[in-house]
C-alpha cells in the first residue's frame, strides 16, 4: 500500500555573508510604513536603512502596549524591539529620528504636563492628610493617658482609618525616556506606566561602563519576564509585564570603545544578541541642496502613531491606570508553514561550519525578532485577520540583513578566527625565517605568483607557536584553528609523515575550499579568495583538476 505521507518543504537555507549588501528588502508600496521611509530617503537624503530603523522604533513604541503575537509553535511573546543604528556625526541621525518620532515626542510632552498636574494635586492631598493625621495622633496620645480602654479602642480605629486614607501617588503616563541607565529605566517603568521607549541619538547611558552590570534587567524586559529589584534603604518592588523599546543611534566609536572594554561581558550575558543592528553607508558630502517640501507620507505615519498611542495611553490619561487588553495576533496557515522553514533554516545554520556556528546566542533570537516585527507591521497598517506571508517574508529579510551587520560590526571576531589569524601570521613568519618565500612570478603566467610555504608538526606548535595556543590546556583551541585553516584550503595534513604543510596560496581542491577567506570568515594575514586564481601546471596535462593549485595575483602580495 502506498503511503500518503508528504515530505515537509525544505528549510530556507541561510547563506554566509550578504550577497547584495547595498540592497534592502521592500515592503508594500502603498503602506504607510514603507511610503514614509522612501519619502525620508528621498527628501531628507538619509540611507533607507536608517529611516527604516527610526520608523520601526516609533511603530514598536506605539504598538507594544496593544498587541502580542503567537508563534506557530504556540508560544506567545510580546512585541518590543531593540534597535541600534551606527552612524557618524553629520549623518542626520537626530533629524530623521525627530521626524518619525514627532507624534511620540508631542504625546510625551502632553503626558508630562498631565504628570505635573497630577503630581501637584497629589502633593496638596498629602499636605492635608499629614495635617489631619498629626492632629489625630495628638488626640490618640491624650486618650492613651486616660487609660480608658474603650476610648483607646475607639481612638485607635480613628487613627487606623486616617492612615488607610493616605493619598496614593498617581500612576503617571510617560512614553519616552532619554539618557537613562537600565536601573533608572526599570524604576521609571514601575513608577509610571509600564511601557515606553528609550530614544536617543547618542546611547551613552546604555554603553557606558557603569551600566553594563545592569544590562540583565533589559534582557529580562525583552524576554517578558519579571524584574525583581531588592533594595536596602528603599522599598523593593517587582516590575511585571512591562514593555520597553530601545531605539538607539550612536557613533561607531562609542560602540568600539564599549566592545573593547566591556564587550565580552555584554556578549556573554546575551544583551547584544537581541539587537537589530544597522550601519548605513555615509551620506555626508554626497547630498544635494534641495528645497524642503511637505512630507505627506511622514505626516500620515505620525497621525497613525498618534492614534495608536492615544489608545494605549488612554487608561492613564483618563486616570484609570489599567492597561488595555492586548490583541493576540497569529499567522495564516501559509505564513506558519513559511515561518517553520525559516526557523529550521536558522537552526541548521547553527551547526559546525555553518554561518551561525559561532553566533548561536544571536541566531536563537532571530525568529522571535522576525515574529515581533511582522506583528508590529501587521497591526500598525491596520490589517485584519492573521499575519500574511508577505509581511513575514519582509520581516525575515530585514532581520537577516540586520544580522549580517550584527556579525560584522557588533559581534566581534569569533575566537577560532582570531586563533587562526595568529597561526597564519606565525606560519608566514616561519617561512620568511627559513627563506621559504617564493613570491616570484611564473615564467609562463607572469600575472601570477607563488605564495610562501612551510612544514610543521603539532608538537612544534604546542611548544613554539603563538602564546595563546601553547600548552596542553589550549590543545582544543589549537586543533580547532588548524581545522579552520584546513577548511579554507591553506593547510594540508602530510601523507608520508606526521605534521602539516601550510601554504599562503590555496591548495587545489575541487570544486574549491570548503570555506573561503573573505566570504565566510576573514583571515587578515592571508589573501582573500577573490584575490587568487586556479593555475594548472603545463606538465599536468591529462591529469585531474586536483593536480593543479591556486596562485596569488602579485598585486595583492
Amino acid at each position: 500500500m502506498e503511503s500518503n505521507h508528504v515530505a515537509p518543504p525544505p528549510p530556507i537555507e541561510v547563506t554566509f555573508g550578504d550577497e547584495r549588501p547595498d540592497q534592502w528588502p521592500q515592503y508594500r508600496e502603498s503602506s504607510v510604513f514603507w511610503s514614509s521611509i522612501i519619502e525620508a530617503e528621498e527628501h531628507i537624503q538619509v540611507p533607507r536603512e536608517m529611516a527604516m530603523m527610526c520608523a520601526l522604533g516609533a511603530v514598536s513604541i506605539a504598538c507594544q502596549g496593544l498587541v502580542d503575537v503567537e508563534m506557530p509553535t504556540g508560544h506567545r511573546v510580546h512585541t518590543p524591539l531593540m534597535l541600534l543604528t551606527l552612524a557618524e556625526s553629520g549623518e542626520r541621525k537626530t533629524t530623521v529620528q525627530n521626524l518619525f518620532f514627532k507624534a511620540i515626542i508631542a504625546m510625551n510632552r502632553t503626558a508630562m504636563e498631565t504628570n505635573q498636574a497630577l503630581l501637584e494635586d497629589y502633593q496638596n492631598q498629602v499636605v492635608a492628610w499629614q495635617t489631619e493625621e498629626k492632629a489625630i495622633k495628638s488626640q490618640f496620645t491624650k486618650v492613651i493617658k486616660t487609660q480608658d480602654e474603650q476610648a483607646i479602642c475607639e481612638a485607635r480605629k480613628v487613627l487606623q482609618h486616617i492612615q488607610d486614607q493616605k493619598p496614593r501617588p498617581p500612576v503617571f503616563p510617560r512614553v519616552l525616556y532619554d539618557d537613562a541607565t537600565p536601573q533608572a529605566l526599570v524604576k521609571q517603568l514601575h513608577d509610571y506606566a509600564p511601557f515606553g521607549g528609550l530614544m536617543t541619538s547618542e546611547a551613552n547611558s546604555i554603553f557606558s561602563g557603569r551600566a553594563v552590570q545592569e544590562l540583565d534587567k533589559l534582557n529580562t524586559l525583552w524576554d517578558g519576564g519579571d524584574v525583581i529589584v531588592d533594595r536596602m534603604s528603599r522599598e523593593s518592588f517587582i516590575l511585571s509585564g512591562a514593555r520597553l523599546t530601545l531605539a538607539l543611534m550612536t557613533q561607531p566609536s562609542v560602540i568600539e570603545r564599549f566592545l573593547s572594554k566591556r564587550g565580552e561581558e555584554a556578549r556573554g550575558m546575551g544583551f547584544l544578541a537581541r539587537f537589530l543592528v544597522v550601519k548605513p553607508p555615509k551620506m555626508a558630502g554626497k547630498r544635494k541642496t534641495l528645497q524642503r517640501n511637505p512630507l505627506p507620507s511622514i505626516r500620515s505615519f505620525n497621525e497613525r502613531i498618534e492614534r495608536l498611542l492615544k489608545r494605549a495611553m488612554a487608561p492613564w490619561l483618563e486616570g484609570a491606570g489599567e492597561e488595555v487588553e492586548r490583541q493576540v495576533l497569529t499567522f495564516s496557515s501559509e505564513a506558519s508553514a513559511l515561518w517553520r522553514r525559516y526557523d529550521q533554516g536558522i537552526e541548521d545554520a547553527m551547526r559546525a561550519g555553518q554561518p551561525y556556528a559561532y553566533y548561536t546566542d544571536h541566531a536563537s533570537k532571530l525568529m522571535e525578532n522576525v515574529t515581533r516585527m511582522a506583528a508590529l507591521l501587521h497591526y500598525f497598517e491596520g490589517h485584519e485577520g492573521p499575519i500574511t506571508t508577505e509581511t513575514l517574508a519582509f520581516s525575515y529579510d530585514v532581520v537577516r540583513k540586520c544580522s549580517t551587520h550584527f556579525q560584522k560590526y557588533l559581534a566581534g571576531e569569533p575566537q577560532v578566527v582570531s586563533d587562526a589569524s595568529a597561526l597564519a601570521r606565525h606560519f608566514l613568519e616561519m617561512a620568511d625565517k627559513q627563506g621559504a618565500a617564493m613570491c616570484v612570478p611564473l615564467q609562463n603566467m607572469p600575472h601570477l605568483a607563488r605564495g610562501r610555504e612551510v612544514q610543521l608538526t603539532l608538537t612544534d606548535l604546542k611548544q613554539f607557536g603563538p602564546n595563546r595556543l601553547r600548552g596542553r590546556e589550549n590543545d582544543a583551541r589549537l586543533r580547532e584553528a588548524l581545522h579552520l585553516l584546513e577548511k579554507m584550503g591553506h593547510l594540508e595534513r602530510k601523507k608520508t609523515a606526521p605534521g602539516y604543510r601550510f601554504r599562503e596560496n590555496i591548495y587545489s581542491r575541487h570544486p574549491g575550499p570548503e570555506l573561503r577567506n573573505g566570504v565566510e570568515y576573514r583571515i587578515e594575514s592571508l589573501p582573500l579568495f577573490e584575490q587568487q586564481e586556479y593555475y594548472r601546471c603545463p606538465s599536468d596535462r591529462g591529469l585531474t583538476r586536483s593536480s593543479g593549485f591556486y596562485l596569488i595575483r602579485p598585486e595583492y602580495m
